[in-house]
């Protein structure tokens, strides 16, 4: 009969480890994490294509949607008729979406370096 020690140590005996003691084991290590990198290939791709897309459509469409007021501009008082003014888009109902931000930073950035007083010649 066998105990619970000397079954662990079998097991454990029998399996071998994962730095690669046997040849084969190291070529379908290799083919996997080929593939492993195939895939964070494709996944970068696709999110870069995403970020280059969004930030066209802001481009094209700087504003969205105006988060408090729905884009509506106004709120209606809990009692009676009387409207006001929503603060946060100060009654447009638009706001100026992240990505318009980004590409407005981006432009601000490269037109300082441009635009600079130095001009490297002496």
């Amino acid at each position: 009969m066998l105990s619970r020690a000397a079954t662990a140590t079998l097991t454990a005996a029998t399996h071998r480890s994962y730095l690669g003691s046997d040849p084969s084991d190291t070529a379908a290590t290799l083919t996997a994490a080929v593939h492993t990198a195939g895939q964070v290939a494709t996944v970068l791709l696709i999110v870069t294509a995403a970020a280059a897309f969004y930030l066209f459509t802001c481009l094209v469409w700087p504003f969205g949607k105006c988060r408090r007021c729905k884009g509506v501009g106004k709120f209606k008082s809990p009692f009676g008729k009387a409207y006001r003014r929503c603060g946060k888009c100060d009654g447009s109902g638009l706001r100026v979406r992240l990505g318009r931000h980004v590409i407005n930073h981006m432009r601000a950035v490269r037109g300082a370096g441009q635009n600079s007083t130095s001009k490297g010649d002496k």
